[in-house]
């Protein structure tokens, strides 16, 4: 079902690790490239005609913002032009799309990627949910973006998918992380021949941050044999009391939507979010970022090991 790897275009510089507080944030921080090498990136459009407008995505291409609209305090949803109405990105999952900007009086560009939540076949526009960070160069700098300023975009892809691989995925997300978890769960429940199924962990501050809580539902309520989610929040409301569980993720939540480790050993465990989360769930990464570690944390206690896990 799943080959994991890890794109050589994220092991040529320099990394600057930015400050994740709590459960919200992105799995990307302050990173910068000093060279790059092309992402691959393969289509899985809808029908015949689609397949003929896939972008070529060659190099660094660059899109006009068409639209910006606030999600909650600190995200937006941005909305960028493809060439024409007729084109799709044709990204598969999970493959983010990798911007570069130069700050003004810098002389070092800037690169950051994010993860489209639109679907990789919808013509003429890709779509990112995008937190904003004080200190994030790249999250600052989408932010201010208003529709008509232009971005570049580059593919990288991070996980190659191979449907049915892993009878059940378990994806565990903290923040503005659910975005390639999103990208993944709904290739897998748009293509008729992955029988996988999957459960969501997803952790937030507030009920407020959770993110594509709509398409999660719509999705749990159309696949239902198939996916199942838990939502987490510091903190309820009273009109949220007893939707969503509470406080930080723990190996009882875990237990509820994991299958038993002994009854099925076909599976894999996703972890994004910031560090400190991922340190808690699943241990922290290797050199600072750029590996994946040791197994540790909660998942190390429920029995999985290196190969059943990846951390974004």
């Amino acid at each position: 079902m799943a080959s994991f790897v890890r794109p050589a275009a994220r092991v040529a510089g320099f990394a600057t690790a930015g400050t994740a507080v709590g459960y919200v944030g992105s799995r990307y921080y302050d990173t910068t490239f000093f060279t790059l090498t092309q992402a691959h990136a393969e289509s899985i459009p809808s029908d015949a005609k689609a397949a003929l407008k896939k972008m070529p995505w060659k190099g660094f291409t660059e899109l006009k913002l068409e639209s910006s609209e606030m999600v909650n305090h600190n995200v937006k949803k941005l909305t960028f032009s493809l060439p024409d109405d007729e084109s799709i990105t044709g990204l598969s999952p999970i493959t983010s799309l990798l911007t570069q900007h130069t700050p003004e009086g810098a002389w070092i560009p800037v690169f950051r990627p994010y993860t489209p939540v639109s679907p990789n076949d919808e013509p003429g526009s890709v779509t990112f949910m995008v937190k904003h960070y004080p200190s994030g160069k790249g999250s600052t700098k989408m932010h201010s973006l208003v529709p008509g300023d232009t971005m570049k975009f580059k593919p990288l892809q991070e996980l190659e998918w191979k449907p049915n691989q892993y009878s059940h995925v378990t994806m565990i997300a903290g923040g503005s992380g659910i975005t390639p978890l999103y990208q993944l769960t709904r290739a897998i429940l748009r293509n008729p021949e992955d029988k996988t199924r999957i459960s969501l962990v997803y952790a937030n501050n507030s009920e407020e941050d959770i993110l594509l809580k709509k398409e999660f539902d719509a999705l749990a309520q159309k696949h239902p044999d198939r996916f199942q989610r838990l939502y987490t929040v510091k903190k309820t409301s009273s009109e949220g009391e007893g939707l969503y569980e509470t406080g930080h993720v723990t190996k009882e939540m875990l237990a509820k939507v994991m299958p038993h480790r002994l009854s099925e050993s076909n599976v894999k465990v996703l972890v994004s979010g910031p560090p400190a989360m991922i340190e808690s769930i699943a241990g922290s990464k290797g050199m600072g970022g750029w590996t994946q570690g040791s197994v540790g944390g909660i998942l190390k206690e429920l029995g999985y090991s290196s190969e059943d896990v990846h951390k974004f």
